[in-house]
This record gives structure tokens, sequence and C-alpha cells, in this order.
């Protein structure tokens, strides 16, 4: 595949907005200060009308950053070394490609313009094509924010990225990335959603909220003890899998679907033994995955494993936070057990250890996980595959609540959606399906070894969909 061409422009708010700074809460702190990209893919449309415009795309996201003004601004480093962002108008970067292949060159094809779907894409697409080619200056400002340094390089502060990649057949690609520093995956949905509103002559339906001050810590000032789902990165972000052999660096990437059907055998396996009640979807499937994973690696049962994933704080302050509250409006909380445990009880012991997790977080830890994280000088990451448990644990970001496929940029509903690359060893991101309703896409990052030994395992595949997407 080549490129044919590439261009790059700024596009601004459509009004000036109002020009101060930003501060940024605890939680905006312990994410990765780096950007996060999605994925929509569109087919080609039949009277060869151009899908997603780029005119139209840039004047309706010109009048979204008039709300999302946050976004149009740049991210800096305090002399405390805390982040915070200006608003200052400076805009986003809108980038256009152009390639000579076509979506079915990347082994892609779409089956019915009423209920389009993707048949078994090849790794190339993954491999070969948008991800990797034309996202290379997205790609690089990914991992600018990755030193505790001064920010000094204009570009590196950009905290969106837009890109469109036009195939030959017609189809496109539209992906934004996002500095995880601004949005958590729940604002992500919001500003997805108000753009679609926006692009399609709507009203937004839910104006953001911009004050993070609501979750200042109101803990007493003291030591604090360190959250064991965090850890300080006092100089160069590393990668989280650095420990690794160098196979590991580049994880291998795919996408499993699970049907609502296999999704409910899996709720009822999980929950066998108990006295009432049952576990919930989330609670089945990573303990499924959880296992699966750990079984892949052929660790040795006395090793320890960790089962970590974001909660959801939104509801859980007091007072509540508003329900357009932008920002990272989470914290982690982690489950563990030797390997041994996790594979040689039934799949209620996993799923239990991940209720417990989430379950026996209480506001007071929160606050506590605040005001430690108010107190630190260098970057804060999530505390996976580190120590004794290096190599061996699971980290899952669940965003199946982004109802992404009802999302109209100005000509039509995506074909698919999903991220844009796990990041290291043991990644999860759960999606919604381009199969439909109550099917379930879980994107695993993984060791090539051990990917390999998972798409064998009859025990994971049992409740997985034959026709999975083998390449993302």
């Amino acid at each position: 595949m080549q490129i044919l061409s590439k261009n790059s422009t700024k596009v601004y708010p459509a009004v000036p907005t109002q020009h101060q700074v930003l501060y940024l809460a605890a939680p905006d702190h312990f994410v990765r200060p780096k950007h996060v990209a999605m994925l929509f893919l569109f087919s080609a449309k039949q009277d060869g009308t151009e899908v997603i415009p780029s005119y139209h795309l840039k004047e309706s996201l010109t009048k979204l950053l008039v709300p999302f003004y946050p976004l149009a601004g740049r991210l800096r480093r305090r002399k405390d070394k805390k982040l915070e962002i200006v608003c200052n108008d400076d805009g986003a970067e809108f980038i256009e490609v152009q390639v000579d292949a076509s979506l079915e060159d990347m082994g892609i094809s779409v089956l019915s313009l009423e209920y389009s779907e993707l048949l078994n894409p090849s790794p190339k697409f993954f491999d070969d094509s948008i991800l990797r080619c034309p996202l290379l200056y997205v790609q690089v400002v990914d991992v600018s924010l990755g030193i505790c340094g001064t920010l000094s390089v204009p570009c590196k502060r950009v905290l969106i990225f837009v890109e469109v990649t036009r195939f030959a057949c017609g189809g496109a690609a539209l992906v934004f990335a996002l500095n995880h520093t601004a949005l958590d995956g729940m604002s992500v949905g919001h500003f997805s959603n108000a753009w679609s509103e926006i692009a399609t002559g709507r009203e937004i339906s839910l104006q953001p909220f911009h004050n993070r001050t609501l979750l200042k810590s109101n803990c007493p000032p003291g030591p604090q003890f360190q959250p064991p789902e965090l850890r300080v990165i006092s100089q160069e972000l590393a990668p989280a899998a650095s420990h690794l052999e160098p196979s590991c660096l580049s994880p291998a990437e795919r996408m499993f679907t699970f049907s609502p059907e296999q999704l409910k055998k899996l709720k009822s396996k999980a929950s066998q033994g108990l006295e009432r009640g049952y576990f919930s979807t989330f609670e089945s499937i990573n303990a499924h995955v959880w296992r699966s994973i750990t079984r892949s690696r052929g660790l040795d049962f006395s090793k320890k494993t960790k089962f970590l994933t974001t909660l959801d704080i939104r509801k859980r302050v007091k007072p509540a936070l508003p329900d357009g509250y932008i920002g990272n409006g989470i914290c982690f909380v982690s489950a563990s057990a030797t390997v041994g445990d996790i594979l040689q009880n039934p799949l209620s012991f996993a799923a239990n250890r991940i209720r417990e997790a989430i379950s026996s977080f209480t506001e007071e830890d929160m606050h506590s996980v605040f005001a430690w994280t108010e107190q630190q000088e260098g970057t804060i990451v999530m505390n996976v595959n580190t120590g004794d448990s290096a190599g061996q644990d699971v980290a899952v970001s669940s965003w199946i609540r982004m109802k992404c496929y009802h999302l109209d940029f100005g000509s039509g509903k995506p074909i698919f959606v999903g991220p844009c690359g796990n990041p290291y060893d043991g990644n999860v991101i759960m999606l919604p399906s381009h199969k439909g309703e109550g099917y379930m896409n879980i994107f695993i990052g993984l060791n090539p070894k051990h990917m390999e030994l998972l798409e064998k395992d009859s025990e994971f595949l049992e409740a997985e969909e034959s026709s999975k997407f083998n390449g993302f």
C-alpha cells in the first residue's frame, strides 16, 4: 500500500472561547499522558458520493470545539510538575491521507449496506494500513509526553488529532486521537456523541462540564499509603513490557467476538455454586479472559498474577459528578491470586476475586488515592507487569457502554469501531461489536507465542465466536 497524498491543517473553534488555565485532578495524573486513538471504518457509497467529506468534518469539528474548548488548548507542566491545560484556542490537528489500496485489499469485505459487518479481515489490514502508515504523525505524538520534562515542543502538547484515510474503493477511515490526560473512556463517548449530533444538524444533548476541582482530595495533608495499583516513573516513561523479551515489546493483537448466548453461558458457568444471585457479565467474561490468558502463558503455579481494571467513580463521589463531567472520572482497582488458584479452581474463583476488588473499594480509599497522587512529582502509571508479577498481569479497560455504532458524522454509520493498538502484553479492551446488539468485541494484546496458544485454546474458544476478527 502506497500513500498517494498527505496533508495537515489546523481546526480552530468556530468562535473565540474563554482563555484560562484548566486544573487537572488526581485521576488525570494517573493515566498515561499519551494519546489514545479510536478507529471508525466506513464503506463506500453506492452512488459514488464521498464518505465523511473533510469539509463537513472540519465544519462540525470547529463547532464542537466551542463547548469542548479545552481540547483546542495545549498541555503543559507546572513548576511543581503537575499537568494543566492552557485553554487558548490553538486548535486541533486535522490530517487527510489518500492511499492506493482498497478495503478489500486489506481483507475487509462489506456484506450488505443494510447490515454491514466485517468478514475475517486479514492481519495485513492492521499490520500494513492506516494504523501503521498514514498515522505516523499520531504515532509519534503517542509517546511524546512520556517524559517529565517541560513539554517545550508545541506539537507535542496538542490534545486532539483527527485523521481521515481515504481508500481507492471509496471507503474511508476516521481516527481521532485524544490525550488521555484530557479524557477517559466515558468522556470520549460523550465527545463522540456530541460530534455526531453536530455533524447531523442536531443540538448537543448533554453539554460538557469542565470544572475538575470537584475531584480535589478532601483528605487531610500528610503521608499516604501508595495504592498498589499505581507507581511513579521519575524519569523517562519506559514501555510497560520493557522487562520482557524483545518480541513482547510488540505484542500480537487480536479481536475476539462473544455473542449474547456465549456471554450468557459464561455467566452461568461462573455462577455455578453460588447460593444466590449470579456474577455480572463483566465479572464472568473477565474471569474467563484472565484465566485463559494466564493458562496461555504457561506460568508456574506458585507465581502471582494480578487483574487490574478501571472503576467509574462519577456516582461514587459525594456529591456525584455532573452527568456531563469531562475528564478522568476513574480509579484503578486490582485483584490478585496465584496462578494455581486461578487455574485449579472453578471460574467462580476468579469472578469472585474481581467482584471483591470492585465492591471493597470505598470512598475513603478513593480520596486516599487522590491525596497520594497529589503529593507525587513524577509521572504516575498503572502498576502492571512489575515486581513479582512481571509478565503475568491482565489489565482491562471496558468501553462497553460506549454506543459507537449509532454515530453518524454526516454520511452514515460506521461498519466497524475499534481502538488503535494495545500498548502492552496483557492489555484487554472491551467494546460493543459490529455484529449487533448484545455482542461484545474483546481486543487482546499478548506476547506472540502466548497469543498463538490462546488462539488454539479450546476452553477459551468454546465460548468465543468461531468467525473471529483475526487481525486487530
